[in-house]
């Protein structure tokens, strides 16, 4: 579950001054592959982060087709705080870069984020989120890539390829830094 919100206030063309809120958790529990071993659950961990910043907005039609057009939201938020709480004392908190018996993380930081939704047509559009946040000391970098096609009103097909880049997860040899998910 996530929610995104922005605030902002016009300065000049197409820039505001904004704040932004994100708040995310998972909804369900995650268990490694044949274990009992819980590794996530709802509200663990619960992610909130804030900042302070600029945002751009560009939404452009086509004047040569009348379906395709563009549109991009771009935060810049060089102020922000990542909050991180684990709500479930059966998950592991050392697995999300929190001390052992903490439950609560607290990381100022930088965060950019992206929103990217392109229409080629009437049938085919791509949309496309980046988000990268640094404390200084690691990255959590993410770049979500949908891509529907719309055969007509009753079948259509979505492509959806995740990538994930996250060096505050804990380190093993199975796990990676670099996760994937795709999707047909």
């Amino acid at each position: 579950f996530r929610t995104y919100s922005v605030f902002g206030y016009k300065a000049f063309n197409k820039w505001s001054y904004s704040t932004t809120l994100e708040i995310k958790t998972q909804i369900f529990n995650t268990y490694p592959e044949n274990k009992k071993t819980l590794t996530a659950a709802f509200l663990a961990p619960l992610d909130i982060n804030a900042g302070i910043g600029m945002s751009y907005n560009l939404d452009k039609k086509f004047e040569n087709h009348i379906t395709k057009r563009l549109k991009l939201a771009l935060n810049l938020s060089p102020l922000s705080v990542n909050f991180r709480y684990i709500g479930n004392d059966d998950v592991d908190e050392t697995k999300f870069k929190l001390e052992k018996g903490k439950k609560t993380k607290t990381d100022l930081g930088s965060l950019v984020n992206a929103d990217l939704t392109f229409n080629f047509n009437s049938f085919v559009t791509w949309t496309s989120r980046f988000k990268y946040f640094t404390d200084y000391e690691s990255i959590v970098s993410e770049l979500e890539n949908k891509l529907d096609f719309s055969l007509n009103r009753y079948f259509s097909t979505s492509v959806y390829l995740y990538l994930r880049y996250d060096e505050t997860s804990k380190k093993d040899e199975k796990l990676k830094y670099f996760q994937y998910n795709e999707l047909l």
